[in-house]
């Protein structure tokens, strides 16, 4: 990311990675943030997401979780739905490093262009 003061390219891709995704704080604040900037268009483009827990879920599950926090008007379905047309969604443990193996190369698939993309690592995850 090339970074000077408060500005940086745009256009270089992203990938949200949220651990812990199927826990309260990610369907109550986070994936609802995320919503929110996407809507708004405050994240570059092209900016994908991908949630990870120990949960075995799939995207439709998640975003029935995330629903009702989301506060989607009428105007903005086309926009939500291209919202949650950029996510994936992972199950692993935090303790397996195959796991996160699996997780990287998932990334990959998801990302799949031939620049590099920025990842940013969101940890909603209890202490323990």
């Amino acid at each position: 990311m090339k970074c000077e003061g408060t500005h940086f390219d745009s256009h270089v891709p992203h990938t949200f990675v949220i651990f812990g995704a199927s826990g309260d704080l990610a369907k109550k604040k986070i994936y609802p943030t995320l919503w929110w900037l996407y809507r708004d268009n405050l994240l570059p483009k092209p900016t994908k997401f991908c949630g990870y827990a120990r949960s075995k879920l799939t995207i439709e599950e998640l975003r029935s979780k995330c629903h009702q926090y989301m506060k989607v008007q009428p105007d903005e379905q086309a926009k939500y739905e291209e919202f949650w047309q950029n996510h994936d969604y992972a199950a692993g443990s935090y303790d397996k490093r195959s796991d996160f193996v699996a997780l990287k190369q998932r990334l990959g698939r998801l990302e799949s262009c031939t620049c590099s993309c920025n990842r940013i690592f969101y940890l909603a995850l209890p202490p323990s």
